[in-house]
């Protein structure tokens, strides 16, 4: 069994093209014997975003803390703490940050997307 404390968890920045502001941790995969699948928590500072971008994987999503915005195709929609989020495959997504506080979520996916 894997406990993992959510005040211990190691954000890395997420460095790449088309994101600003954006820490990552993953929590829960093969390491701790989940096979198939990868629990990441993201981190995204007022201001910050993630990259407009889509992949053959299917994202599911949890606010954790504060809001942002996701955009799924040309849908743009806010979510806050203790909403769901579904991303499907092929669909062009993107989290945003307009907001003073953290917007920090949980987004688990196959672990070919990990």
């Amino acid at each position: 069994m894997a406990v993992i404390k959510f005040n211990e968890l190691d954000f890395r920045a997420v460095n790449m093209d088309g994101v600003r502001a954006t820490g990552k941790a993953v929590v829960i995969g093969e390491a701790q014997g989940w096979e198939g699948y990868t629990l990441r928590v993201f981190r995204i500072a007022p201001g910050g975003f993630t990259p407009h971008h889509r992949h053959d994987w299917e994202h599911v999503n949890y606010i954790v803390q504060g809001k942002g915005t996701l955009t799924i195709k040309d849908q743009t929609t806010e979510v806050a703490e203790k909403d769901f989020a579904f991303v499907p495959p092929n669909a062009q997504h993107q989290f945003r940050n307009p907001y003073a506080e953290d917007f920090v979520f949980v987004c688990i996916v196959p672990n070919r997307g990990a």
